[in-house]
């Protein structure tokens, strides 16, 4: 006992340790009287070397040291082991079991073209397998969710569209691919379960928000910022701003404010509150949905929505008072009228308004005027494309509003990163810059014409610039898996009786081929190469052996 109050108190090297228990024999037969000793023999003697470590003696101690678990750190990736890929290097992770399919994004800088092929290509075999009720999204921990597009991806696009005169094949393909992910996550045909952990910005959290079953908790956050780097929000985002209500579209994607936790489900963003453990949990009781009917397994999702904390609190990300001011501003008709209305409503005496507004007008001036005014109109038509859906009778389906407001995105995103502007954000975005006011082609948001404005937008599929040759579509695709049984064949929908197959083997290779991974991994390689010329990998910021691996 004496021994264990000594080390408690000074921790010595081991050495001091065995000669503390010499000294304890030596003393054993007769009384101590007192600890100092002991503990002032040479054994106990401070010296520089000794550490001293104060522990809480209970498990919910703040300084508890568990004498059981590991001394130094838990064990990195430790929530997400048993992957597909035992080293977690992969860009999406997949994890399965009878019921679920669970899904991890794990590439932290962005979508690139193999992840987008990647993800498409797991989500299609999880919607099409009958043993799975539902599927679960998320990233890996710490995050981000999903940041969007890469900006360096966006950026390469822009300097060969620069140089050459039109997007290269593998940007565009990017972008398409980019589009179609997002119509599937949207049009999924069984639960997804969604769970934002962390940061997520433009067409990243157009994704989760997309998705039938979303979900935040205190880390979710979201930002539509894609006007501070010169472009305008893919992916469905003006799908969901077009759908906000109190204007808070026009709102987010002019300003590029981040909306955090709790408030994200009250603006409409995200549909439920759901802890980060509930993704694990839901994998140990996915079984049990195969016991049930489809509803009755969707119906036990929302079981896992939480009780929602308060939100819209004056030091909150999206305070309750300033939501009809916004509103007043941002319903007006253009650009130019938004701002001065800010402008109007800033001079009120209220400080939590005051500060509000002022912060929104800053970051509008920094943002490029053209993609400002571009993303404006995309959000009007897309609200006007989902006002057909809620007209009685409805003028279009929910599907063809969808594919009508990709097909916009895309359209606008293309023609765009042929501009000067993209250029200048992505450049600075890529260095982790802001931007400042007045450096963009356009100087000041008025400076921005309606014409230019139709130019980018008009519906003309062929443009000289960007190299289009067609508007964006949707094939449609069956939600029955293919079999190699003959006689179960003859039950898919794309059965032909002539050639006794379940699908065209020609299309199918084509298909196959159109989203591998490796999809103009050369053409890429080769436009870098080609960017780069001679000179030194190094004088643009990176390593010297980029030459060999192009593609990372």
């Amino acid at each position: 006992a004496t021994l264990r109050q000594a080390i408690y108190w000074s921790i010595p090297e081991p050495s001091q340790v065995a000669m503390a228990a010499a000294v304890l024999v030596r003393h054993i037969r007769r009384p101590v009287a007192r600890l100092s000793e002991i503990v002032g023999t040479s054994a106990f003697r401070p010296t520089e070397a000794v550490r001293r470590i104060r522990t809480g003696y209970f498990a919910e101690d703040a300084d508890f040291i568990d004498p059981d678990g590991p001394l130094l750190a838990q064990r990195q990736g430790d929530r997400w082991r048993y992957m597909d890929d035992p080293t977690l290097a992969s860009s999406v992770l997949e994890r399965n079991n009878v019921g679920m399919g669970m899904l991890v994004l794990n590439r932290p800088k962005g979508l690139d073209l193999p992840l987008i092929n990647d993800l498409y290509v797991r989500l299609r075999n999880l919607e099409v397998n009958s043993l799975k009720r539902f599927v679960g999204l998320t990233a890996n921990d710490p995050g981000p969710f999903c940041m969007g597009l890469d900006p360096q991806e966006l950026l390469l696009a822009a300097t060969v569209a620069k140089r050459y005169g039109r997007l290269p094949k593998f940007s565009r393909a990017l972008l398409w691919h980019h589009q179609e992910l997002a119509h599937l996550v949207a049009d999924f045909r069984k639960p997804l379960v969604c769970q934002m952990s962390g940061l997520s910005s433009n067409g990243g959290a157009a994704l989760a928000c997309l998705a039938s079953f979303s979900g935040a908790h205190e880390d979710s956050e979201v930002a539509f910022d894609s006007c501070q780097a010169g472009v305008v929000p893919m992916g469905g985002a003006t799908h969901v701003l077009a759908g906000l209500s109190w204007n808070l579209g026009e709102f987010l994607a002019l300003t590029g404010r981040p909306v955090r936790g709790a408030d994200l489900v009250y603006v409409g963003l995200l549909k439920h509150w759901i802890a980060p453990e509930a993704l694990p949990f839901l994998e140990l009781t996915a079984e049990k949905h195969l016991e049930v009917s489809e509803t009755d397994s969707r119906g036990l999702l929302d079981e896992h929505s939480l009780p929602l904390p308060d939100g819209l609190g004056d030091y909150d990300s999206l305070p309750k008072k300033v939501i009809p001011v916004l509103q007043r501003a941002f319903s007006k008709e253009s650009v130019p009228e938004i701002l001065i209305a800010l402008r109007q409503e800033g001079l009120v005496r209220d400080t939590i308004i005051s500060s509000f507004v002022d912060d929104c007008i800053e970051r509008m001036e920094r943002a490029s005027p053209l993609a400002l005014h571009v993303t404006l109109q995309l959000i009007r038509r897309a609200r006007a494309v989902l006002n057909d859906v809620r007209a009685v009778p409805p003028k279009r389906s929910r599907e063809e509003a969808l594919e009508e407001n990709l097909r916009l995105e895309l359209r606008a995103q293309q023609r765009l990163l042929c501009s000067e502007d993209a250029m200048i954000g992505l450049h600075a975005r890529c260095l982790g810059r802001e931007m400042a006011k007045g450096v963009w082609s356009r100087r000041g948001l008025t400076d921005v014409t309606a014409d230019e404005v139709k130019d980018v937008l008009k519906s003309k599929p062929s443009h000289s610039v960007s190299g289009e040759t067609e508007d964006f579509a949707v094939h449609e695709r069956s939600e029955i898996s293919l079999s190699s049984h003959p006689r179960l064949r003859q039950y898919h929908p794309e059965f032909d009786p002539s050639t006794g197959l379940d699908h065209d083997p020609a299309w199918m290779q084509s298909e196959v081929k159109r989203w591998s991974t490796e999809l103009f991994a050369e053409e890429r390689r080769r436009a870098i190469h080609e960017l780069l010329g001679s000179a030194d990998p190094a004088l643009y910021g990176q390593a010297r052996y980029t030459r060999s691996v192009a593609g990372g």
